[in-house]
């Protein structure tokens, strides 16, 4: 397997308190983004907005290696939230956070849109097999609009170090098994891609998945690389 498919992941999903949801954004677009971009090892950030599903939010920051993830540099940060850090994380609602590793990863394009399927996120044990992985993949690599497809595991040991921010959140944050994740270049190749994904997996795996399609609203790199 490729070096480039070992890539952290930070997957985050969330909902914001009513009435402050353009004050979250604004810190994101602003600020937090850029901060965490700024520890060595980001790569880069993108935040997109639901179109169908829940929570409202997910955003995923790629690193070099899920060290980075619990790099004393990252955690410095997690442990030091700016004053603008300090009022918006306390206007999360239904917080998932997960450390991830990316497994593998089929084409080498990203759409407009992302449709994400979270497994084990409401502590089902099932877990996704190689197999289960292999027919989605199979399915979906060679279907019209459909650019990219990733598969990402959870890194539960760094997932869940306590942090001063995850103290602003008010509780523990929910986590996920795996992620699957299906770049498309429209809503509507995304809403065929979530379909077929679905019918490809194992009822078991299936009926617990939480799944959402996801608009790209922000984009941003590490400019030091």
């Amino acid at each position: 397997m490729m070096a480039a498919e070992q890539r952290g992941i930070l997957a985050i999903w969330h909902d914001v308190i009513p009435d402050y949801t353009s004050k979250v954004l604004a810190w994101y677009n602003a600020e937090h983004h850029f901060e965490r971009l700024a520890v060595p090892g980001f790569i880069s950030v993108r935040r997109y907005h639901a179109v169908q599903g829940s929570p409202a939010l997910f955003i995923r920051y790629e690193t070099r290696n899920v060290g980075v993830l619990s790099s004393e540099a990252y955690l410095a940060r997690l442990n030091d939230p700016t004053p603008w850090t300090l009022q918006s994380q306390p206007r999360f609602l239904n917080n998932s956070r997960t450390v991830c590793v990316r497994k593998s990863r089929v084409g080498q394009a990203e759409g407009g849109y992302a449709v994400t399927l979270r497994i084990g996120a409401k502590g089902n044990e099932t877990a996704l097999t190689d197999r289960n992985w292999a027919t989605v993949s199979d399915i979906l690599r060679n279907k019209d609009r459909i650019v990219g497809l990733e598969l990402w595991e959870a890194d539960h040991e760094r997932s869940t170090i306590a942090t001063r921010e995850k103290q602003l959140r008010g509780g523990e944050d929910r986590y996920v098994g795996s992620v699957i994740i299906v770049h498309a270049t429209d809503r509507g190749a995304a809403d065929e891609a979530l379909n077929a994904l679905l019918s490809a997996l194992p009822e078991d795996i299936s009926k617990d998945a939480q799944s959402g399609i996801y608009a790209l609203a922000f984009l941003a790199q590490n400019s030091t690389l």
